[in-house]
């Protein structure tokens, strides 16, 4: 009766049975190790693969002959927490310029409620617009429309892991605060520290990325 071969991979899991032939050549394509464990069927116990006098002449063979070369260390994966933390921060570019729009539509139509996430310099434009006709409240809301259509090309930068999307949108809402700061709107003040916050970590987590 033909000798079979049960190989027990690095997962826990068991392959085979295989006969010598196929053992052979998973060994010299180099999924069999010399160190692995393998039971042969008429044995009862696991032993390495080198230890089978079998398949010492696929073994002795050098490793660059037997099989393509393997790196000693596998790629580091890339740190989830650090790229989620990034996708994080530069996804408040595209809150900001979203709620901002809102913002602006809803002034656009003459109603007084706004959200406080959002843009001040929006805001400006918007207050200006209202005493205008409508030509002149078609060009506010296109300031308004510019205004948010760069925060979402600092969004698409920052998620490709370009700093310095970060830290310019970071001065950008840093000098847009001013405007909540001047006019004593604390609650507008404190959202825009919490933005700069996150955007901050962000950008620290974006350097991180691409220093690895």
């Amino acid at each position: 009766m033909e000798l079979t071969y049960t190989i027990r991979g690095a997962d826990g899991n068991e392959y085979g049975p295989v006969t010598l032939e196929q053992i052979t050549a998973w060994a010299r394509e180099g999924r069999v190790q010399s160190q692995q464990e393998v039971r042969r069927s008429d044995m009862e116990h696991w032993s390495p693969a080198g230890s089978f006098s079998e398949l010492h002449p696929v073994f002795a063979v050098p490793a660059s002959v037997a099989a393509p070369s393997i790196p000693a260390t596998p790629t580091p994966l890339r740190d989830q927490a650090t790229e989620a933390q990034l996708k994080s921060g530069a996804s408040w570019f595209y809150w900001i310029a979203g709620l901002s729009l809102i913002n602006s539509i809803a002034a656009f139509t003459g109603s007084d409620w706004r959200f406080i996430l959002g843009l001040g310099i929006t805001q400006v434009f918007d207050a200006f617009g209202r005493d205008l006709g409508s030509g002149g409240k078609a060009m506010v809301l296109t300031l308004d429309l510019l205004s948010a259509g760069a925060l979402v090309l600092f969004g698409v930068f920052a998620h490709k892991r370009h700093l310095w999307a970060f830290v310019v949108g970071m001065v950008l809402i840093a000098l847009d605060g001013l405007i909540f700061l001047i006019a004593q709107d604390w609650l507008g003040v404190g959202f825009h520290v919490f933005v700069l916050y996150c955007l901050f970590r962000g950008a620290k987590a974006c350097r991180e990325l691409n220093a690895a």
